[in-house]
């Protein structure tokens, strides 16, 4: 129980926040707000109770353990020497992986696999 106030709370305070920076409080839409809380507390749902959730998450987490592993490596290869005597290590453990991750989200956003950001997916939400 003291979860469910915490999430209503934290509902709330969120929309009360919300409400306040709004320019046009008059074009908000409160069906598609309460559309995508019911869609996102039944993905929360799924991917944190069931059992096929848990593999998605799992499989993911495997996936960008990999791809931050294919990271380490290039920085290493890049600055071998550097990293072996522990210098700058914020630049080569924090700010290389974020930039081989954003160059690949970049990449597949180009080639048109990742659809991020497109107007068109967005039709659960926004339609015209």
């Amino acid at each position: 129980m003291d979860r469910v106030l915490h999430f209503v709370l934290a509902l709330a305070v969120v929309a009360v926040l919300a409400l306040l920076v709004s320019s046009d409080r008059k074009k908000i839409r409160i069906r598609y707000v309460i559309q995508l809380l019911v869609i996102e507390v039944l993905l929360a749902w799924f991917f944190l109770n069931s059992d096929v959730g848990l593999g998605f998450v799992k499989g993911f987490s495997e996936m960008f353990e990999k791809l931050l592993g294919f990271a380490n490596e290039g920085t290493n290869f890049v600055f071998g020497s550097m990293n072996d005597q522990g210098l700058a290590f914020f630049f080569l453990k924090v700010l290389c992986p974020i930039v081989f991750i954003s160059a690949l989200i970049g990449i597949l956003q180009h080639i048109r696999v990742s659809a991020s950001g497109h107007p068109r997916y967005w039709f659960f939400c926004c339609p015209k």
